[in-house]
């Protein structure tokens, strides 16, 4: 009888064995991620600084062996900002590169767009930078850890219906910006602050003056600029604005402080008053030396730059944790304690957002950045 107990003993932990063995991961090669961005166009800016940071990203990883002993490799497609460019930019990842984790949009446009295809497809889909409030509701798949532009557009309102009575704003025929004017002009008129002058451009304009002009008649306390994808055009837009003979201070949203509207308003910026995402840790201003080092430029943004790069490092640990499958990974990023990164310690929410970074108020002086009532 014992022996017979002993056989069945012998048995059950065989099969025990080859069970474990049979739920070890079989996948052999390389890690294939794919990201989707404005590479090309007034937006290519912030495209880049995505890409880049990535690559930072993913050079570290391979370097110190890999995702599970596996190198990563991640294949990049132009958005263009466009939803009809992004859409093409999934579907030849989904159907050609038979990939299922994406990088990405960076604008809103492009996320919004790709989200229900990622949603049908349970592809998980990881933005660094979009920011429209209506991505909160995009879908189960899709994570940010950039805030709203809710955010941005409450605390600009906040900071604009302390100080002024009668606001004039500019604003790109964008997602972006439309979303922000939406959101501050609602809130500006629950504080009594009258909207003296609301005024509308289309992307790639260069020339402002007509439209300040009419803005000047208005005779505002404050100007609000509200640019989107053009990076140079809110600089632009101030230098004009101070050319024309206004006078009166100039406030603007997250896009008015980016290196290149600084460069392109020049010794103009100086004063005024816009948002940026809150300090970066020790990490991010580290990452910050080793991209001016291997690009020979800062970043477009700082905060868009570590979003990213933290990005790829959170794919990297929830693989490490629950493989490559993205259903798995979409429930590991749900109960995420939080991670400590370059732009702060976060986790995301039920809708995916992120929980714990944002923005500050900052004024412009000789190309810093200074926390507003510093």
């Amino acid at each position: 009888m014992k022996k017979y107990l002993w056989i069945v003993v012998i048995v059950v932990v065989v099969l025990i064995i080859a069970g474990v063995v049979s739920q070890k991961p079989t996948e052999t090669g390389p890690i294939k991620l794919g990201f989707i961005g404005v590479l090309s166009g007034d937006g290519a800016p912030y495209g880049e600084t995505e890409k880049n940071a990535l690559e930072i990203a993913r050079k570290e990883i391979n370097d110190a062996g890999g995702i599970a002993g596996r190198l990563v490799e991640i294949v990049y497609e132009d958005g263009k900002c466009t939803g009809k460019d992004a859409i093409s930019a999934i579907q030849k990842l989904l159907s050609v590169d038979k990939i299922n984790i994406i990088l990405g949009a960076v604008c809103s446009s492009e996320t919004l767009a790709v989200a229900p295809v990622a949603e049908q497809n349970k592809v998980l889909l990881f933005s660094a930078f979009s920011s429209s409030p209506l991505i909160t509701d995009a879908g189960d798949y899709t994570f940010r850890n950039g805030p709203s532009d809710a955010d941005i557009a409450k605390l600009d309102a906040n900071v604009l219906a302390a100080k002024y009575k009668k606001v004039a704003m500019i604003s790109e025929n964008t997602d972006y910006s439309q979303s922000v004017r939406d959101i501050v002009n609602k809130i500006l008129a629950e504080k009594g602050v009258s909207v003296v002058s609301d005024e509308n451009y289309n992307s790639g304009t260069k020339d402002f003056r007509a439209i300040l002009t009419k803005i000047k008649s208005t005779n505002p306390d404050v100007v609000y600029i509200n640019p989107g994808t053009d990076t140079k055009a809110g600089g632009i837009i101030v230098k004009q604005a101070r050319e024309l003979g206004i006078l009166t201070p100039l406030n603007g949203n997250f896009s008015l402080a980016t290196q290149d509207a600084i460069t392109a308003g020049g010794k103009y910026m100086n004063g005024v008053v816009s948002t940026d995402g809150t300090d970066l840790s020790q990490k991010g201003k580290d990452l910050i030396l080793k991209y001016k080092q291997l690009y020979g430029k800062d970043p477009s943004v700082s905060y868009e730059m570590g979003a990213s790069y933290d990005r790829l490092y959170i794919i990297k640990q929830a693989i490490e944790s629950v493989g490559t499958n993205p259903t798995k990974i979409k429930d590991y990023l749900y109960k995420m304690p939080d991670y400590s990164g370059t732009i702060g310690t976060y986790h995301f929410d039920k809708n995916g957002d992120v929980v714990g970074v944002g923005y500050i108020s900052i004024v412009l002086q000789d190309g810093k950045k200074i926390p507003l009532n510093q």
